[in-house]
């Protein structure tokens, strides 16, 4: 007998069927960028994609500060409370079609536990991001830029003393203690006791950079201090241990391939492949700027223009292309049909089905 088994978790549901062979059909919402490729697709009409396209402004306070900064997408974002995607279990046979097509994996069909992306006979995009650590010098700038937190940078720092060294000394016959150097130091280095009887200074020669603001400060000329980094040249340091060293991790799952981390890159460490080739346009004389198309958009490819000034107006919508991935879930959202995006070409393997062969026709323009 053919079971199916529905069970809905914050916004995540599964459904399994079991026979010779065990599907799983698997759904996780907070991955679901809400292009609707699996409504479109689905043969047998199981799929609906909710309403989304929520004017979600009208919804928020009026006291919203855009910065103007070039990412302004990534400044303000408003949690969908909404399930993207519902699957009548009714009608799905679990023929793998939404997951297959899925350009996030955002549904996943398991056989016998074996996502079918791993399974040669079904066809999958050829997409991929990817960072070159021998070339990484772990900037964090792709971590920064990632609309979907799926790159996490960790690094190691050298230590301070083998970046510069030097000496430092206080003459206490010459210190008055009144703290000069301690307001002063740019490495919080120094601390002076100045109660009465009390008197103390300490410098943490750890955290100390000998820039010599303190000796340059002192009015008694109590402090006696040299760089020999700067003075002598760095004849004493060890060049392999003022090394940034580290890893980069993307998170498979959250990746969208928008192109952000190697849009960024400054050593041409990341790399990029969309699944979908195409091209995204606004009509700026039908755009509202409502925001709902900001909103929706997964990879920060759509942002309020840059403010021009305080109490200027944005009225209109700026798309960038290059980080856009064609999913066309702004287009989608947006109520006055404002936006434009088509898919020329699809990279993914080959399939002699021609069942999948015309799914995946049916998904370019």
């Amino acid at each position: 007998m053919i079971r199916n088994l529905k069970e809905v978790k914050d916004n995540n549901f599964d459904i399994t069927r079991s026979a010779d062979e065990v599907r799983k059909l698997s759904f996780n919402d907070h991955v679901c960028l809400g292009c609707g490729i699996c409504e479109s697709t689905c043969p047998v009409e199981a799929i609906t994609l909710n309403e989304i396209a929520i004017d979600s402004r009208n919804r928020l306070s009026n006291d919203i500060y855009f910065s103007g900064h070039e990412k302004i997408a990534q400044n303000f974002h408003d949690d969908f409370d909404v399930q993207r995607v519902t699957v009548n279990e009714s009608k799905c046979v679990l023929c793998g079609m939404c997951s297959g097509l899925c350009p996030v994996d955002a549904l996943v069909l398991t056989i016998d536990g074996v996502p079918i992306r791993e399974i040669d006979a079904y066809p999958h995009y050829n997409a991929f991001s990817e960072i070159d650590d021998d070339e990484c010098v772990y900037c964090k700038r792709c971590e920064v830029a990632c609309p979907r937190d799926a790159i996490v940078i960790e690094r190691v720092l050298p230590d301070r003393a083998d970046l510069v060294t030097g000496e430092i000394n206080v003459d206490d016959d010459e210190c008055i203690y009144c703290g000069v150097c301690e307001e002063l130091c740019p490495a919080e280095a120094i601390v002076v006791d100045k109660e009465t009887g009390k008197e103390s200074i300490v410098i943490d020669k750890d955290k100390c950079v000998y820039c010599l603001v303190c000796k340059k400060s002192c009015p008694t000329n109590a402090i006696k201090a040299i760089c020999r980094a700067c003075n002598y040249g760095e004849y004493d340091l060890d060049p392999s241990k003022a090394v940034v060293k580290g890893n980069s991790v993307i998170d498979s799952e959250l990746c969208v391939f928008c192109g952000w981390c190697e849009g960024v890159c400054p050593t041409d460490a990341a790399k990029h492949k969309k699944p979908f080739k195409g091209s995204i346009e606004v009509d700026q004389d039908k755009c509202q700027a409502c925001g709902a198309c900001v909103d929706i958009c997964g990879c920060n490819a759509l942002a309020f223009p840059v403010s021009s000034g305080p109490g200027s107006r944005l009225d209109h919508i700026i798309a960038y292309d290059d980080y856009c991935v064609r999913c066309k879930a702004c287009a989608k959202a947006c109520p006055n049909d404002a936006i434009t995006v088509k898919r020329t070409e699809i990279d993914h393997t080959p399939t002699n089905s021609a069942t999948w062969t015309d799914a995946l026709n049916a998904i370019k323009d």
